[in-house]
């Protein structure tokens, strides 16, 4: 693994409906695609110019007390006729004919017009009217093809370094087939532990999951210009920058462009467990929250303070490496931004920028519950103390509302155990568990919260013998791949069993949608047997973390 990874009013309803080209500019007038009252009835208002398609410049309104007035149109200017000149020549009136009749008109009571949805315009209000025609644009979207792009230039990068850095991949991808190879080392998949070290899988891989998540925020343009802080825009674009970065941490692991196809390094020994799995989204969001926190606090106020270019630029950099290498992968310079200028011209109005982006609201503010409908819980770091080991390591929880006071949830974490064996040896632990978590959300900012879950865990310990390693070396030569003699030099021990965890924590709320898990505490049984004369039965597990809270912004 290497992880570092959308009378009479005036309506505007602008349209990208095209119709077909006429013989010379003109305005036309045409049944408009809504509907509103039988006294009302809207028409769209088009110009066209002969190189140009119709396109709706508006909608217009006309009210009638009579649903069957016709509104005065000559025969060619009704509705009806969807593509004739609204202004087309009339023949000069006969001053010898009668005057035409009245229609009977309604009672006076009756005449007014009804009222029309928020929005609509007056049609004798031009100057309101113009600025909204002026600036038209398509609702945002997200800009699939540049997030494929950027994903595959930063799956490039990554499986480049892979095959630059690691001979067992070179010879998997030269020696292995590929479909064959590719669903043996999806079968061979189990356990926590994937033979990486600690930073490599509690370091390197968080910074892989907030590099995606930066590479969607650059093409999520609903959502993009937010900044940290109470805003429900800002908690929104990382839970979907979230989904992205599990979706994308998923494809590097088990894809069809993954390390499972691309030297299928999970068919062999210690290559094959979920710790990549868990870590890498639920770290990343815990960093990119960290960047958004220390550009708004940091960067943005050494901006304020100085017009140095150079301190500028190192700033952004140097305290947003993950998001500057992200503007790398989409082809921004590392130092851009969405919510503010460059640093040549950024003048201290990132929070005025970020503002003008986001849609007004007239309507009153919306208040929002305290208690969540669902919580993500990464904890990191994790340590458990367990068969006189120390193990070392991170995992998840999410908790599903049931009532006020009362969540389902389901945790899975892992740790590994090396650092506290003898040379020579490995081993890890993965426990899968669900259960009942009471919680207490109020407007104090502190949630104390206990738990009671079931499930399984399992532990691993592996030997090295380096002595018939290098008589293998010997025979087969040094240097070639040693996979397919891996366990005549290496001996496995492992137990899977029942577990129950009970414990409690406490989070602070920061904002509505985020906590810190500032401690939890656990009593961790199981029923194992007993692996290579070690007890893991009992264990006590300390950890922290960061809360993501959702359906409370």
């Amino acid at each position: 693994m290497i992880g570092a990874i959308s009378g009479l009013m005036l309506m505007l309803s602008f349209s990208t409906a095209a119709h077909r080209p006429v013989p010379g500019p003109a305005w036309f007038i045409r049944p408009a695609n809504i509907s509103y009252s039988d006294s009302v009835r809207p028409f769209d208002l088009l110009f066209v110019n002969p190189s140009e398609s119709a396109a709706p410049l508006a909608t217009i309104a006309l009210w009638s007390p009579s649903p069957d007035d016709d509104f005065g149109f000559p025969p060619l200017q009704r509705p009806a006729a969807l593509h004739e000149p609204f202004a087309s020549p009339q023949p000069p009136p006969d001053p010898n004919a009668p005057p035409p009749q009245e229609p009977n008109a309604p009672p006076t009571q009756n005449s007014a017009p009804p009222p029309l949805p928020p929005g609509v315009v007056p049609a004798n209000s031009f100057a309101a009217m113009t600025p909204m025609m002026s600036t038209a644009m398509p609702p945002p979207k997200v800009q699939w093809t540049s997030v494929m792009g950027a994903s595959l230039r930063y799956l490039g990068v990554m499986h480049s370094f892979r095959l630059m850095t690691e001979p067992a991949t070179r010879w998997g991808l030269e020696h292995n087939p590929f479909w064959g190879g590719y669903l043996a080392a999806l079968g061979a998949m189990h356990g926590w532990s994937d033979g990486d070290g600690y930073y490599e899988n509690y370091l390197g891989h968080p910074i892989q999951g907030a590099v995606s998540g930066y590479i969607w925020i650059h093409n999520d343009q609903k959502y993009r210009n937010v900044e940290f802080g109470k805003d429900r825009r800002y908690w929104k674009s990382r839970l979907r920058a979230y989904a992205y970065a599990w979706a994308f941490s998923e494809q590097f692991e088990v894809g069809l462009l993954s390390e499972a196809s691309i030297g299928q390094i999970q068919r062999y020994c210690c290559q094959f467990g979920f710790v990549d799995h868990v870590i890498t989204p639920n770290g990343g969001m815990g960093w990119m929250v960290g960047e958004d926190i220390l550009d708004k606090y940091v960067v943005r106020r050494i901006e304020d303070s100085t017009h140095n270019l150079g301190i500028r630029i190192a700033s952004r950099i140097v305290l947003n490496p993950v998001q500057s290498f992200a503007n790398f992968m989409n082809l921004e310079y590392p130092w851009y931004r969405e919510n503010r200028g460059a640093p040549s011209h950024y003048d201290g109005s990132a929070a005025a920028f970020a503002a003008s982006m986001q849609p007004v609201s007239t309507s009153e503010p919306q208040t929002y519950p305290l208690v969540p409908k669902f919580e993500i819980t990464a904890t990191l770091p994790s340590v458990m103390e367990i068969g006189n080991l120390s193990c070392l390591g991170g995992g998840g929880v999410a908790g599903f509302r049931v009532s006020d006071s009362w969540q389902w949830t389901a945790e899975v974490g892992g740790c590994t155990l090396g650092n506290s064996l003898p040379h020579d040896w490995s081993g890890d632990s993965l426990t899968f568990m669900s259960g009942p978590q009471w919680i207490r959300h109020t407007e104090s900012r502190w949630s104390p919260h206990a738990h009671l879950r079931f499930g399984g865990q399992k532990v691993t310990l592996q030997q090295t013998f380096p002595s018939r390693r290098t008589t293998i070396e010997n025979i087969v030569g040094s240097g070639s791949n040693l996979n397919a003699y891996y366990n005549l030099f290496n001996q496995s021990y492992e137990s899977t069993g029942m577990s129950l965890s009970v414990g409690g924590g406490v989070d602070y709320r920061l904002v509505a949608g985020l906590a810190l898990n500032v401690a939890s505490l656990s009593y961790v049984h199981s029923w194992l047997d007993p692996v290579h004369n070690t007890d893991f039965n009992n264990g006590i597990r300390f950890s922290t973390g960061v809360v993501l809270r959702i359906g409370t912004w």
